[in-house]
């Protein structure tokens, strides 16, 4: 299960930054991988789960983008955001698969898990797979390792000459502004 995201607002906010990480190469490989072990890849509707909004009790938290840090007052589970909603994805359900709006947090299923691995489950979240880093330049500064040479590509990518697989261009038409596109629903496109 992947947000049901417009990856072409993204490109507009951040772009060339966002073509260092690919998210659309990333989602078309999720999907590969969903097929070839005998699944599918489905898309929730981030309205309607909301999942950096809650926790795995069911209380709604509110926090701004800027929030980074998942605290909730109403049983004191504390994570990082981002860690806390990959563990409430496991428990989004489906009235209608194809159809990402139907997508709803099933809060009692997510409550029971928050309960039968409470001894674990605060550690798991709380833990960071990024290897730990100081801040070079003081407080306020994104500290960046240093490459060493030949153990991988630069963090600064090229500019591609296409677009990803995943996410085509759109047509343009005589003014050079993307025009409609026959047969696609803007609203359920997820490049």
């Amino acid at each position: 299960m992947v947000e049901d995201c417009d990856i072409r607002t993204w490109y507009r906010l951040w772009g060339k930054r966002l073509s260092q990480t690919t998210p659309g190469l990333l989602i078309a490989a999720l999907d590969r991988e969903c097929q070839a072990a005998g699944g599918r890849l489905v898309r929730a509707s981030t309205w309607s789960t909301t999942l950096s909004q809650h926790c795995l009790c069911g209380e709604r938290v509110s926090k701004t983008l800027r929030d980074r840090e998942h605290q909730c007052t109403a049983c004191g589970l504390a994570g990082k955001r981002d860690l806390v909603s990959a563990a409430l994805a496991a428990f989004v359900r489906f009235a209608d698969v194809d159809d990402p709006k139907t997508a709803y947090l099933d809060t009692t299923s997510s409550r029971h898990a928050q309960i039968v691995f409470a001894q674990g489950l605060e550690g798991a979240l709380r833990e960071s797979t990024a290897p730990s880093q100081t801040t070079v330049r003081g407080a306020g500064h994104a500290a960046v390792p240093r490459q060493r040479r030949g153990t991988s590509a630069p963090r600064t990518a090229g500019r591609r000459s296409r677009a990803t697989p995943d996410e085509p261009r759109p047509k343009r038409d005589h003014a050079g502004k993307p025009g409609h596109r026959p047969g696609r629903n803007p609203q359920l496109t997820s490049w």
